[in-house]
């Protein structure tokens, strides 16, 4: 009775350890698969980040190369493109797919005269019929051209072309490719050349006054490059051997300026602009004029789309182009505008906004210029008997960049392969005193001769502040940017990925 009872209580004992040990494969088979499943969602998640991350470049790709951004209150799709029906972009493999949208947050007017765009990019990657998402949210500052106050892709060191001495003074950003001529003939540090910042593609400038020395010393003789106390300092006041930006026609993204007049402002063929056209702008109006005898024809620019205008004229054709001020509480210019020019653009009178306030926070008068194959000329008055030219035009269609005081232009003026300088090699304005004052500045190829001891125009530089945090409509990027932000956005999915955020 004994030996059964033993047996029985074995027997319970195996039954309890069987049950017992069923239950930890039970649980350690759960918890395995567990841990497999979070692996995989933890696989597939970062595959979604590693495909929204891929997504984020490829849009800041497209608007770095100038595609359309919103210009209005509401986030633009731009990946897929908005006139497809696709709500999704296939990156294809085990990418999955993303959508790209850019938001100008709330009436941001004129994002594309802005310096800072944010995107939010959205990826979906399927696995195992289950959906997985992440958004990433990034805020952008390209670099546009229109920054600088003098930027040189070649700035001729050691030769004859930019020259700076004394009485130039640069507010904004100078950048050359290559290397410059700096110098001073005064003594001490009265009026010498003075620089926001400098930066110089060569390892050295060229010390004019000292028979075209290189160096990179702040001071040399009676040169003091200003301010001098945070020169001596270095970077990022003054700093050599930088990288060099890419500079030409074919280097620079221009085409977006020429698509955005051709798709929604104003884009003049080279019949309507031959060789010599005189173009006038007043208010938001641009008024051009074939030749002396014919007609004037008459365009709104402010009923534009984009406000953009472009002249596809030949390399070898030049056109002039002036204000009006005899009326100057109405003949600025009131609108911000691109003129952009195939060939060669010639400035024959004084170009001035409407409010010239350059502080005013609500003043959004801008002129771009953009020259593309030909050169950014001061014309010359063609009745000078020098000259030998035909007879002048009359009334404002004049030359009036001779026998004035000074000639304004309110601009920042793009030159890509040409030169920048007077149209006559023998200029007749006398003397040079401040005659070329340019209010915003200039990004040139290179600089030709504009002043001579006895004759020419002294350019003088009045840097726009503005140009810090804003350009001209649809201006050239540099290629090149910083990023204010790159972050995840828990709260964005396809339901509210296209909707205005806070």
């Amino acid at each position: 009775m004994k030996k059964n009872n033993k047996r029985g209580s074995a027997l319970v004992l195996v039954m309890i350890a069987a049950v017992v040990l069923t239950i930890l494969v039970g649980a350690v088979y759960i918890l395995f698969e567990s841990n497999v499943r979070s692996q995989q969602w933890a696989k597939e998640r970062i595959q979604a980040r590693f495909t929204a991350e891929a997504g984020a470049n490829l849009a800041v790709y497209m608007i770095m190369e100038g595609a359309d951004v919103p210009q209005g209150a509401d986030p633009v799709r731009i990946l897929p493109d908005p006139a497809l029906s696709d709500d999704w972009i296939d990156l294809g493999g085990e990418l999955g797919w993303v959508q790209a949208w850019v938001d100008p947050k709330d009436n941001n007017n004129q994002v594309s005269a802005a310096n800072a765009y944010e995107v939010r990019v959205l990826s979906k990657v399927i696995s195992e019929d289950q959906i997985h998402s992440y958004c990433i949210g990034t805020m952008i500052l390209p670099r546009n051209f229109a920054t600088y106050a003098c930027f040189l892709n070649d700035g001729g060191g050691g030769s004859g072309g930019g020259y700076y001495a004394d009485g130039y003074r640069f507010d904004g950003p100078f950048h050359t490719n290559t290397s410059v001529n700096i110098g001073s003939y005064t003594p001490g540090r009265n009026n010498d050349p003075w620089f926001y910042s400098l930066s110089i593609v060569e390892d050295v400038y060229y010390c004019v006054n000292a028979g075209y020395l290189a160096t990179t010393e702040v001071q040399v003789g009676t040169l003091w490059i200003e301010p001098y106390e945070k020169m001596v300092m270095g970077e990022p006041y003054i700093a050599f051997g930088v990288d060099p930006i890419p500079f030409s026609s074919g280097e620079v993204t221009w085409q977006g300026a020429y698509n955005a007049a051709s798709s929604g402002g104003l884009l003049l063929t080279a019949g309507e602009v031959p060789d010599g056209t005189r173009m006038i702008l007043r208010d938001s109006t641009l008024i051009v004029k074939q030749n002396s005898a014919g007609a004037e024809m008459q365009y709104n620019l402010a009923a534009l789309d984009n406000p953009v205008v472009w002249i596809e004229n030949d390399d070898a054709d030049i056109v002039y182009l002036k204000g009006i001020q005899s009326v100057p509480d109405t003949s600025g210019l009131s609108i911000p505008l691109t003129i952009g020019v195939t060939g060669s653009l010639g400035l024959s009178g004084s170009i001035q906004y409407l409010n010239g306030d350059l502080l005013d926070p609500d003043n959004k008068i801008m002129l771009g210029l953009v020259v593309v194959n030909g050169d950014f000329l001061i014309a010359e008055d063609p009745t000078n008997p020098f000259w030998g030219g035909p007879p002048e035009w009359a009334g404002p269609w004049t030359i009036d960049t001779y026998d004035v005081a000074s000639v304004e232009m309110d601009a920042v003026i793009m030159v890509l392969d040409g030169v920048f300088e007077t149209e006559s090699q023998y200029p007749s304005h006398l003397p040079p005193t401040i005659d070329l004052r340019i209010v915003g500045g200039y990004i040139i190829n290179e600089e030709g001769y504009t002043t001579w001891p006895s004759n020419g125009y002294y350019s003088d530089i009045v840097y726009d502040p503005r140009l810090m945090t804003m350009h001209p409509p649809f201006y050239p990027q540099t290629g090149l940017w910083d990023t204010a932000y790159w972050e995840e956005e828990d709260e964005i999915d396809e339901s509210n990925i296209g909707t205005n955020q806070p």
